[in-house]
């Protein structure tokens, strides 16, 4: 029987039959794999601990006919500091529903997508930031990553830079954020039926996040720089790291944007924020 081996972290499971489960893994060679772990539903087997969703092993698989069957398991990580915080692991729980949605088709990037969740979900088990902020962070790089990255620097329709003075909406369908003058002329040209518009009356009412804060842009703008040192960065004498109630307060409401955004690209409700709404 052929096998092969990959480097995996497991993101979703579901039973099969009495002792077994199907595994959803993200692998760093393969992308997403879906396999059997035998018997893994068995209290005090090895195979129960290293099926975890939220794992990090070193596997062998041997070839099925329709799903292949995991053979040998290595642990790597288990994060076990999440088991032990639940809003911690909700939010991992969340970056693993993404990764199912958004990790197929990632195979020619699969060890770059690993390393990026291997890195998010560290992070959030060694705490090295407030959980929300950390998510921010994780969610603006997701999207960078799959090619959807927001414009959240310069209006997306005149493409002038953005101040904190010329703030207005985030548009879902255009991808970014529109800024005060833009609306007010598009709202001129829709009243005039004119066909310069680049947004419809409907445009100007929905698919739009509600008016956007200085303090909320500046979260957007800072969780976004990801090529910079997370813990160190500062705008405007604000540390990234920093947990205070006004930052946390503007930390959720830019991520309530973005979540929005993204379930626009996904095209339906991630199941994981329902759990998130009610920490």
């Amino acid at each position: 029987m052929a096998t092969y081996s990959l480097t995996a972290i497991t993101i979703g499971s579901f039973a099969l039959g009495e002792s077994d489960k199907i595994l959803t893994l993200f692998s760093a060679e393969r992308g997403i794999v879906r396999a059997v772990a035998k018997g893994a539903r068995k209290p005090g087997t090895k195979s129960s601990g290293r099926s975890d969703v939220l794992g990090a092993n070193k596997l062998l698989l041997a070839k099925g006919k329709s799903l292949d069957i995991i053979t040998q398991s290595e642990g790597m990580e288990s994060f076990r500091p999440l088991r032990n915080d639940l809003q911690r692991l909700t939010y991992s729980l969340y970056y693993a529903e993404l990764a199912q949605h958004f990790g197929t088709g990632l195979e020619q990037e699969s060890e770059k997508f690993f390393e990026f969740l291997l890195c998010s979900f560290r992070a959030q088990s060694d705490g090295v930031a407030e959980a929300s902020i950390l998510c921010l962070e994780f969610e603006l790089r997701l999207l960078q990553q799959l090619g959807y990255q927001p414009e959240i620097d310069a209006c997306v329709i005149c493409r002038n830079a953005l101040t904190e003075y010329l703030l207005a909406t985030f548009n879902f369908d255009l991808g970014g954020i529109v800024c005060e003058r833009c609306i007010s002329n598009q709202r001129r040209l829709v009243r005039e039926g004119s066909e310069e518009a680049d947004l419809s009356a409907a445009d100007l009412n929905s698919s739009v996040s509600p008016h956007i804060t200085p303090m909320v842009w500046k979260r957007m703008v800072l969780a976004s720089q990801s090529d910079t040192d997370v813990t160190q960065t500062k705008l405007d004498g604000i540390p990234k790291a920093s947990s205070s109630p006004a930052l946390i307060k503007a930390n959720q409401a830019a991520r309530r944007i973005i979540q929005a955004y993204i379930e626009h690209r996904a095209g339906r409700r991630m199941k994981s924020l329902d759990l998130i709404a009610q920490l």
